[in-house]
């Protein structure tokens, strides 16, 4: 059951940040990690607000908008951290906007999220999980499984694609030689670089950079 509300949650957060970034940008953006539509970090605060929620009967909006911005910034800032120790990048960086810490969370996504717990308890989630109580435990088996095996398919993809991206940053060593090298065919890590702008690596900054740029400028050329 927790599963699959986790699966919902990152679909429906995926949503809120394809929507979120696509419009100021007047284009469709892929706003995801992981290269299907689903945002994890989304689902895992929505289950952890869910949980703490129900177990403490908590019910008064005041609380919830409070200790639902808390949590969920509290798993924003650990998902930025593995990132960065796992994978040496970094998504999002809010060292622009006020008030934030390491530029990991800030106050105004906080207050989003404090938002988004409110509308989840009060209105979404109670209609999510007359859905679900409406399924036959072999319906939510079957979905579970098949949910799972999408989801560990796209991470396995995911992962792999982090791991070739610094395997090409560690090989670089002249932009010049990457600007005749890369076609727009051949360009890997488009997806992630358009849906975060300010994706950062922390082992191959100056690498990272330059690929940046030549991306930007096979894409303003029309290479093929």
């Amino acid at each position: 059951m927790w599963f699959l509300y986790f699966v919902i949650y990152s679909f429906l957060g995926w949503i809120c940040e394809v929507i979120y970034c696509s419009i100021p940008a007047k284009k469709f953006i892929n706003r995801g990690f992981l290269k299907g539509p689903i945002c994890p970090v989304y689902g895992f605060g929505a289950v952890f607000v869910i949980y703490i929620m129900t177990s403490l009967n908590i019910k008064s909006p005041i609380l919830i908008f409070i200790f639902g911005g808390i949590i969920a910034s509290v798993i924003e800032f650990i998902a930025d951290l593995m990132l960065e120790y796992v994978f040496h990048t970094r998504l999002w960086d809010y060292s622009n906007r006020k008030f934030n810490i390491k530029g990991r969370v800030c106050l105004l996504n906080s207050t989003l999220f404090s938002i988004l717990s409110l509308v989840l308890m009060s209105f979404i989630h109670p209609i999510i999980m007359s859905y679900i109580k409406m399924l036959s435990n072999r319906a939510l088996i079957i979905i579970v499984i098949i949910c799972m095996l999408l989801l560990i398919t796209d991470i396995l993809r995911t992962v792999l694609e982090v791991i070739n991206l610094n395997t090409t940053l560690k090989n670089m060593s002249l932009l010049k030689e990457l600007k005749k090298e890369f076609s727009k065919k051949e360009i890997k890590f488009i997806r992630l670089i358009n849906a975060f702008p300010q994706l950062e690596h922390k082992r191959y900054k100056e690498e990272f950079n330059n690929l940046k740029i030549a991306i930007k400028e096979a894409i303003k050329n029309n290479i093929k």
